[in-house]
């Protein structure tokens, strides 16, 4: 019953407005630099005044200057420039000018410099950070002994390696870096390459690196503090894993992880890892998650270290996919690197694709693509990557995978789901399309043609095309080029043909500019094999389709596109719900509830389907389940409607969750134990009276015996206790975050802090984000989490609003723009979105206006769905009373 792909099927003429790109060339590369001038190699040393949180730098940059210049242009921000030389000649100080607005460093030179090898040097001092950006401090307490100590660590991707030494700091211009450090003698530090040396000096000791291969600039790395390390060698590779005094064991899954995936990727990119060590390097505070710094990759602390008395297994499960995502980024980033941040998800969608393949392929059973999602935020809840994308995508806020990208600000912009979750969610429909084994051989091609060098989108395609004779790019084209994705309407007739049409999916955006795609379909007539079709316009047919049989489109849900079925099909594919796996189930879910939210059915056609599913305790699918109970019961705060709500989805919450009981099974496997977390959870905050008792139950044994709770049980437990907390309660929990040196387990408390719905709590709660109890990184995200469990969003802005200031000195060069309007999206009253506005006008810069016009949609949208659901919600509530009480 297939269809093959014709070869006239790729006659494809693209869209006027979408430019095909063009393969990678230097001249032609956005940026702000001049292109006259490359740097080859660095030299740099930093001594550092740690008690000062300042340092003082020296570098020397050879050149190549391809063109005579009369002045030299790089970056430079928040570094003094001094004694300026070139061939050893001094420059005055009057040829030196550093703009702070374009960051920019401009050295005036007293005569044309030729075409030729040339030599820069330079002095400069700069200061150490609160916030994750260029050198930064990590306050920490020391494991053990709780004592106040600090570390030091850089962040410097997208733009901020100008923050600790002047340089070329865009993407393209690849140099090798050489890097010595003067610094305390007991401590240890970390950079991209081995040590070659290393010596006592009057200010501690001298440490001086290897030079790297070349490389792009934001990819240095430069830690120091009094560290740990454990280590093993895959092949040539010395694997290391690098924490805090005391915690480097609680590294040892991350090490024998890392040698697991370092060899499936040494394979699957047939090109070896190229440096001859990697670290992983836990960071207890500081930055937003993790960064791939060559060779010396820097996490999260609970994105890092397991600890197998304490942890639980969604950390376990955390740890693997950031670990497969940053390693996978050694090749995919590091190695090959986008030209410009236009080209962003060649890196980030990639690595989240390759990443998540990565974890499925050594734990199919954790349901990686079903269900697993990493944001940098960490106040969203776990959920399908793909359908994060689409949520956002279906919007009038959205923009292309590859956005024009002018300034360092907009740069730090485009770390969204767009680029993470739509790239990868891209990248696995493309794999499905063209097949595993020849996408992996143009991976190889691509990687082959570019290493130690630069790229665009429109390398990958070609290396693609080449491996598989089709012309990937003007598949792809309108994937990445054009915003959105689409909607395939499936109405058949009795003669068995099946007619298709294509057009925008939105939600909230009236009058949406219409588009077209080259979807790679997929389709299954129930109990045969799938079949391909490559819609290449707006309507297509499928012929010879039992009028009897239920069609499945999307198989598995690979692919990037809604589907919407006439009634005929909808009634056969819910009759045949028990013959259908988890993965196409779970699509039939989402694409449900996305129809609900874009107005194109009523609820009762999502709550429908959940009646009719098989009993079971599928993760993925209870899942799906949780999130939308969970969207509704919030996005219900305040209305009368809530409390009935709230009845009705614990009855579709609690049969499964008796199924699996609170207690694990001897030998249960991850899923059923994160299904009982989940539940509890969900249970809890949906005022499941018996869930409440029950943790409140354990929480007291666990007071006295912190044994007698599993370390599963912890996080829903410390939740729901916090969300229902007096206030002897709430000083319970803080205590024992005060006391714990465990990241891990300081996150849950101080999660269950924030989850509390007593107004005085709250009260209690908010000013913990100014202390330094929390990481830097983690307190700004107090009051987020404050604004989404608490029912008090209210109460979160007010404070934040109060303390701004304060609140954006803490946060890193990515959330800076999103913070104030992220705080927005918990509302749904129309003149939030005017007091957004108003605020941004008066208070923001202007590079926050996408994040803004995001949250004013969002806040929109919950208005007019809170609107269109409350009646729907009653009306289905009533009619399934009315049914029970027939019976």
């Amino acid at each position: 019953m297939g269809l093959p792909f014709f070869a006239a099927l790729f006659l494809i003429i693209l869209r006027p407005d979408m430019n095909a790109e063009k393969p990678f060339n230097f001249g032609e590369t956005p940026g702000k630099l001049p292109k006259e001038v490359v740097p080859i190699e660095y030299s740099v040393r930093i001594v550092l005044s740690v008690d000062k949180f300042a340092f003082t730098g020296a570098e020397t940059v050879k050149l190549s200057v391809r063109r005579p210049v009369r002045q030299l242009v790089l970056n430079a921000l928040e570094l003094e420039v001094v004694d300026v030389s070139i061939d050893g000649k001094a420059l005055p100080d009057s040829a030196i000018k550093i703009d702070k607005k374009s960051e920019l460093l401009t050295l005036a030179l007293p005569s044309e410099l030729p075409a030729g090898e040339h030599t820069l040097a330079l002095s400069f001092t700069g200061k150490i950070n609160q916030q994750g950006q260029g050198l930064f401090y990590v306050p920490y307490q020391e494991h053990g002994s709780g004592t106040k100590k600090i570390m030091l660590a850089t962040q410097f991707e997208a733009t901020d390696a100008r923050r600790f030494f002047p340089c070329w700091d865009e993407p393209v211009f690849r140099a090798r870096f050489q890097l010595t450090v003067v610094i305390p003698e007991n401590w240890l530090a970390v950079s991209n390459m081995p040590i070659e040396s290393e010596e006592k000096s009057a200010a501690g000791k001298e440490v001086r690196f290897a030079a790297s291969p070349p490389m792009s600039s934001y990819l240095n790395i430069f830690v120091a503090g009094e560290l740990d390390l454990i280590e093993s060698r895959s092949g040539g590779t010395q694997l290391r894993v690098i924490a805090t005094k005391g915690k480097a064991e609680m590294g040892r899954y991350a090490l024998e992880a890392t040698a697991q995936i370092l060899q499936y990727y040494n394979d699957y990119f047939g090109l070896p890892y190229p440096l001859p060590k990697l670290d992983q390097i836990a960071l207890p505070g500081g930055f937003g998650g993790a960064m791939e710094n060559w060779g010396g990759i820097t996490y999260y602390e609970s994105t890092l270290l397991f600890d197998p008395k304490n942890s639980s297994a969604e950390t376990k499960q955390d740890i693997y996919e950031v670990l497969a995502h940053e390693i996978a980024h050694q090749w995919f980033g590091d190695l090959v690197t986008m030209a410009w941040w236009d080209n962003l998800w060649l890196n980030e969608g990639f690595a989240s694709w390759m990443g998540t393949k990565c974890t499925v392929h050594f734990n199919p059973q954790w349901e990686v693509w079903l269900r697993r999602n990493l944001p940098r935020d960490p106040t969203r809840r776990v959920g399908i990557a793909k359908e994060q994308a689409m949520e956002g995508d279906a919007r009038s806020t959205t923009h292309p995978i590859q956005q024009p990208i002018a300034t360092e600000a907009e740069a730090n912009s485009a770390f969204d789901d767009i680029t993470y979750k739509k790239g990868q969610s891209f990248l696995r429909m493309l794999e499905s399309f063209l097949g595993e084994d020849v996408f992996r051989d143009g991976v190889r091609r691509y990687i082959a043609a570019h290493k130690y060098s630069n790229s665009t989108t429109a390398d990958l395609w070609n290396a693609l095309s080449e491996a598989s004779k089709k012309p990937v790019g003007e598949i792809a084209t309108g994937w990445t080029q054009q915003p959105g994705f689409p909607i395939v309407k499936v109405k058949r007739d009795e003669a068995g043909r099946v007619a298709l049409t294509q057009e925008r999916f939105t939600v909230n955006f009236q009058n949406a500019p219409p588009l077209e795609w080259k979807i790679p379909l997929t389709y299954a007539v129930i109990g045969e094999p799938p079949a391909t079709l490559l819609m290449t316009s707006k309507t297509a047919s499928l012929q010879d389709v039992p009028a009897d049989r239920a069609l499945k489109l999307n198989v598995n849900g690979a692919g990037n596109y809604r589907v919407q079925y006439d009634d005929p099909s909808w009634t056969l594919l819910l009759q045949a719900l028990p013959n259908l796996g988890v993965e196409d189930r779970v699509n039939l879910l989402s694409d449900a509830w996305a129809l609900v939210q874009a107005n194109r059915a009523p609820i009762s056609l999502y709550f429908g389907l959940v009646d009719k599913l098989p009993a079971s305790t599928e993760l993925a699918e209870r899942e799906q389940l949780i999130n939308v109970l969970d969207y509704i019961d919030r996005l219900l705060i305040g209305s009368l409607e809530r409390k009935k709500f709230q009845r009705y989805a614990r009855s579709l919450l609690r049969p499964t969750f008796d199924a699996l009981g609170w207690e694990s099974k001897a030998g249960e496997p991850p899923t059923p134990v994160n299904l009982r977390a989940s539940l509890i959870t969900a249970l809890g905050d949906l005022d499941d009276s018996a869930i409440i008792a029950g943790c409140r139950e354990r929480f007291e044994k666990y007071l006295t015996d912190p044994a007698s709770l599993a370390p599963d049980l912890r996080p829903p437990v410390f939740a729901i206790v916090g969300r229902y907390a007096d206030e002897k309660t709430w000083d319970q929990l803080h205590e024992l975050g005060l006391k714990t040196t465990s990241i891990e387990e300081k996150q849950n408390y101080y999660n269950a802090l924030a989850g509390a719905i007593e107004p005085q709590l709250v009260k209690k709660t908010l000013p913990i984000a100014l202390s330094d109890e929390l990481p830097t990184s983690r307190a700004i995200f107090l009051v987020s989490r404050v604004a989404r469990q608490s029912d008090q969003p209210d109460m979160a802005w007010d404070f934040a609003k109060a303390n701004m200031k304060t609140l954006l000195a803490k946060t890193d060069a990515l959330g800076a723009n999103r913070y104030a309007p992220g705080l927005f999206t918990f509302f749904a009253e129309n003149s939030r979105a005017n007091e957004l506005r108003a605020y941004a006008k008066a208070n923001l810069p202007e590079t926050s206006a996408p994040e803004v016009a995001k949250a004013v949609d969002e806040i929109q949208f919950r208005s007019e769905f809170k609107r269109r659901l409350a009646p729907q919600l009653n009306a289905w509530i009533e009619r399934k009373k009315s049914k029970t009480t027939d019976h």
